[in-house]
């Protein structure tokens, strides 16, 4: 029986070779969450097995945020104990996975500039050189397979250090995004059950929401692409925490 592929193709051979080397790591995490096997690889092209299962819903969407804190949890014991928030992390296999603030920064002034959301609120938010550090690995809710059994990550593209939460956040919003407003009782399951998977790391829900603005500005300009029907500021389900008194 011939194995079905899934095929992933670049322009850029630095980024073609970037992300293999982010699933390498990633699967040597032994974290227990489903990843596609990398079958073979060449400058311009990943070929993947296959997975079985679909794009998450909004049911799903406490699986999915379990199995993103199991992965947060394994990079934890496994490497990123000794990481800095503020300084690139080299792991023991000479992957140097970039800062939390550096890679985005930029971006972030822009689109605040643009919003009218005051610099301070993000950079006290990129600031944190103190906290845990997990990472961050483009939560969109579509980089996700949902199966009867598990759930599989699936896109490694990109990889810099996050604090805990920050991932969970990006999830969230692009949840809302391309589904509407999501439950309340949704977005608790989801915080409890990423809690859970990464104790005794902690992560409060005033956390994953600050933490959200930053996935707002950073996707404002897929708004009507990509399946994001949904402006985030139509479907934020609590207060905006950058604006509220």
């Amino acid at each position: 029986m011939t194995r079905e592929l899934f095929i992933k193709r670049y322009d850029d051979p630095r980024r073609c070779s970037a992300a293999a080397t982010h699933h390498d790591w990633l699967t040597g995490l032994g974290s227990g969450v489903r990843l596609p096997h990398l079958v073979t690889h060449t400058t311009r092209r990943l070929v993947f097995e296959r997975l079985p299962g679909r794009t998450p819903e909004v049911p799903d969407l406490p699986r999915v945020a379990s199995a993103l804190g199991l992965l947060h949890a394994a990079a934890y014991r496994s490497e990123l104990h000794s990481a800095r928030l503020d300084q690139p992390h080299t792991t023991s296999t000479l992957l140097l996975i970039p800062d939390f603030a550096g890679p985005r920064r930029n971006a972030l002034h822009r689109a605040a500039r643009d919003t009218g959301i005051n610099l301070s609120a993000i950079d006290g938010l990129l600031d944190q050189a103190d906290q845990p550090a997990a990472f961050y690995k483009d939560p969109n809710v579509r980089n996700y397979l949902v199966g009867e059994e598990d759930v599989a990550v699936v896109d490694f593209d990109e990889l810099t250090l996050a604090p805990f939460g920050y991932d969970l956040a990006g999830l969230l919003v692009t949840a809302s995004m391309t589904y509407g407003r999501l439950p309340d009782r949704t977005l608790t399951d989801c915080v409890d059950a990423y809690g859970t998977a990464i104790w005794p790391k902690l992560c409060d829900a005033g956390e994953v929401r600050r933490y959200a603005e930053l996935h707002h500005l950073l996707t404002l300009r897929y708004v009507g692409t990509n399946g994001y029907r949904y402006p985030w500021p139509t479907v934020r389900p609590w207060p905006d925490p950058l604006t509220s008194t």
